[in-house]
């Protein structure tokens, strides 16, 4: 996303977040996403994602026992900034 500055769950080749983590070979059971764009830091990207009622319910899932999280930084210009995901997961 921030090399291409855009937003979105889906990649800009087409590919849904199971095609994405599928590609690592990591065996889920069950599996989530959560992103954000334009936060400044963490605390006020968790924030804004515990404010949600949809990306509250992925972070209190008891699906999920694992996460994976990234930030990236986008080119000078790039809308957003910084662009975050987070990946939920339970191993299957």
């Amino acid at each position: 996303m921030a090399a291409q500055n855009y937003f979105s769950h889906t990649s800009a080749d087409g590919r849904s977040m199971t095609d994405r983590v599928n590609a690592t070979g990591y065996s889920w059971a069950s599996l989530g996403e959560n992103i954000a764009a334009g936060y400044s830091g963490i605390d006020s990207v968790v924030e804004g994602w515990m404010r949600s009622e949809g990306h509250c319910a992925n972070i209190m899932d008891p699906a999920f026992d694992e996460m994976a999280l990234a930030c990236a930084i986008g080119a000078a210009g790039s809308r957003y900034g910084q662009y975050w995901t987070q990946n939920l997961a339970r191993k299957r």
